[in-house]
């Protein structure tokens, strides 16, 4: 796993004698490798195992190999260590409990599933209390506005079939909070996100 500050890469991927990183992302149902070959999948060999991986032309931005999405881990559970990535068959002792979680802290949230995807408790801007998906393919986060953030500009945001939209960036002027199953809550100053997309899309 490489942490670059804004993405997450699973690192290791081997298909004949070549080597590929894959962007991991928990906001994406579908994995797929980023190609222009005639084959609508392609078979990748990572940590002494064999998986197929389908063909996406043209999604990407350029030098994102491919993307690996919430199928890849079907039937399994993972574990993150901020480092290296675990990945266990869904019979191993270790998956006996049915949550994965991403980190050593995110277990201690308030969390909640729909589907595949997991969501965590937050409050921003102050005494608006919600959820937030987790999403490790997104750059920055998607917040509603409060009512005296910090305008930094705009950003381009690329979209599938490398559509460009510009977005408005902003800085956070309160706490960002995380809320623990406990009740504890723990506070973020200065976030930086976006605003201006469909949280549909």
């Amino acid at each position: 796993m490489l942490d670059t500050g804004i993405s997450l890469l699973l690192l290791g991927f081997q298909s004949g004698n070549e080597s590929f990183s894959f962007l991991w992302d928990t906001g994406s149902n579908i994995s797929f490798y980023e190609g222009t070959d005639p084959s609508n999948s392609k078979e990748f060999q990572i940590g002494g195992q064999v998986v197929s991986i389908r063909r996406g032309e043209g999604i990407l931005p350029k030098g994102i190999q491919g993307l690996v999405g919430l199928d890849f881990f079907r039937g399994t559970c993972i574990f993150w260590d901020q480092k290296d990535l675990y990945w266990f068959s869904e019979n191993s002792p270790f998956c006996v409990h049915p949550d994965a979680y991403l980190g050593t802290q995110l277990k201690i949230l308030s969390t909640k599933q729909k589907g595949e995807h997991t969501f965590v408790s937050f409050e921003y801007p102050k005494s608006f209390q919600s959820y937030a998906h987790i999403d490790t393919g997104a750059s920055l986060s998607l917040l509603p506005k409060g009512g005296d953030d910090e305008f930094l500009g705009e950003r381009r945001v690329f979209r599938p079939g490398n559509s460009i939209l510009i977005m408005n960036h902003w800085r956070s002027m309160e706490p960002l909070t995380l809320i623990a199953k406990s009740g504890f809550r723990e506070d973020y100053q200065n976030v930086e996100f976006l605003t201006g997309i469909s949280l549909e899309n």
